[in-house]
């Protein structure tokens, strides 16, 4: 039996082929980890954007709606959700904390931003005592003693004290 001698050119030629495989399994594995740490790093954005009250995005300065399409819609290479991470999210956690040591003062959130609570009700200006028209009509005046209405009356002028 004759044993044909190795050809080199065969050699070159399977080594080229191997080596386009290769780089193709590289190139696959090298997306498909991208790809994956894409879609995680979109899912917590996602979660941590919608569990965030709209009070703290108020007082950011940021829109919650924005940034929930711009993840879901734009995320390629999770480009948006990684500026949300690294940027708008140490905004909001300020804003969170800032809020939990009070700087923001006793209040609540409303759809238009940080509202106080009122410190104290005014005291309303009351009329000073006199002869004023009977609301209830049983007289054309009644007493008003400056805290409130008495039982005197009068149908005419204000009676001489």
């Amino acid at each position: 039996m004759l044993i044909r001698p190795y050809s080199v050119a065969t050699m070159t030629i399977a080594d080229d082929a191997g080596a386009g495989i290769g780089f193709f399994a590289i190139f696959f594995i090298v997306w498909f980890v991208i790809a994956i740490g894409s879609l995680v790093l979109m899912i917590v954005a996602l979660v941590d954007i919608a569990r965030r009250p709209d009070w703290q995005w108020k007082l950011a300065g940021q829109e919650k709606i924005l940034w929930l399409l711009l993840v879901i819609l734009v995320n390629l290479l999770a480009i948006p959700s990684l500026i949300y991470w690294f940027s708008i999210r140490k905004k909001l956690q300020a804003v969170e904390a800032a809020a939990a040591n009070g700087q923001y003062g006793p209040g609540h959130m409303t759809y238009a931003g940080w509202e106080p609570f009122p410190s104290a009700l005014p005291i309303p200006a009351t009329a000073p005592a006199g002869w004023y028209p009977d609301a209830a009509g049983q007289a054309r005046l009644r007493w008003w003693d400056g805290a409130r209405w008495t039982n005197h009356t009068s149908d005419g002028s204000p009676p001489s004290a």
